[in-house]
């Protein structure tokens, strides 16, 4: 009987401290239906109940919220900014590979060409 009336306590005791940590930790402007400081005293003082009030009643709601001031990830390939870099740096490089290339008329490649 005692380890259940203290297992109990437990129970409610991490219910209260975590649906008061929950609502002292959300944002003032995102609580609903009454001011942030009330949803506290709430759960301190009515213990239960006032916890799953605040679960039902209270809390920020759910859903995407706005991510201002980030960005999305985009991979290498999908972004035309990388891409468009990446041509321009090719383009530049690709006339001096143009001259490197050209087999010299004293190499052997050339020689080959003309024996056969």
């Amino acid at each position: 009987m005692v380890r259940g009336l203290l297992f109990l306590f437990a129970v409610w005791l991490l219910f209260t401290v975590f649906v008061t940590v929950f609502a002292a930790s959300a944002k003032k402007n995102e609580v609903r239906n009454l001011p942030k400081w009330s949803w506290i005293l709430i759960c301190l003082f009515v213990p239960f109940v006032g916890g799953l009030l605040y679960l039902v009643l209270g809390r920020p709601a759910g859903g995407p919220k706005p991510r201002f001031g980030r960005t999305k990830t985009v991979a290498p390939d999908d972004d035309p900014t990388f891409l468009r870099d990446l041509s321009e740096k090719l383009d530049k490089e690709k006339p001096q590979q143009d001259k490197s290339d050209e087999p010299d008329e004293d190499s052997g490649d050339g020689a080959s060409k003309d024996k056969s």
